[in-house]
């Protein structure tokens, strides 16, 4: 079990130093374009642009207030830094894991993270044309790292074998 507390925490640090290094830009802009995919079925004359303010990550809203158009900011670095916590995680459990069974589980809890980012994004398109969506928006704002611990939990209880002494690297054996 320690051996894997400190791989959670090597991949912990090697994937801050990857994002960091150019990985939050990556993610940032892979969840602009979901965003904007999901957005563009129901209108065009909402959609969000990333830019880069003082070196900051900006979630730019581009939308329809009050019959007008106008555009606000939304930083990033709440929203998109919880996603650290699921790529070390994913380390952990393709470690601990059968291939197969670690490639669905990290299908599944990215996806999971990933319709709940987007669904706040949406939220956030929709902040000042709906008192509900500001509301929810709020609610959600800080919620991604809980979602994230909620994510490592549930997975642990599923699969015990992650925390066990054994770990699919450990069976592995190469014969030669």
């Amino acid at each position: 079990m320690y051996k894997k507390i400190i791989i959670l925490i090597g991949a912990s640090l090697i994937v801050t130093l990857l994002w960091f290094s150019g990985l939050e830009n990556l993610y940032a802009d892979f969840l602009t374009f979901g965003t904007n995919t999901v957005l563009s079925v129901g209108s065009d004359q909402t959609y969000l642009k990333l830019e880069k303010y003082d070196a900051e990550l900006i979630f730019r809203v581009h939308t329809v207030i009050d019959g007008r158009k106008g555009s606000y900011p939304q930083a990033a670095q709440s929203l998109l830094l919880p996603a650290v916590i699921i790529l070390s995680w994913l380390i952990v459990i393709f470690y601990s894991l059968p291939l197969k069974t670690a490639l669905k589980q990290a299908f599944f809890d990215v996806g999971i993270f990933l319709i709940f980012q987007i669904i706040f994004m949406i939220l956030l398109t929709s902040y000042y044309n709906s008192n509900l969506a500001k509301y929810f928006f709020h609610l959600m704002l800080e919620s991604f790292y809980i979602l994230a611990i909620i994510i490592i939990i549930k997975d642990s209880l599923k699969y015990p074998e992650i925390w066990s002494r054994k770990s699919v690297a450990d069976s592995v054996s190469v014969c030669f």
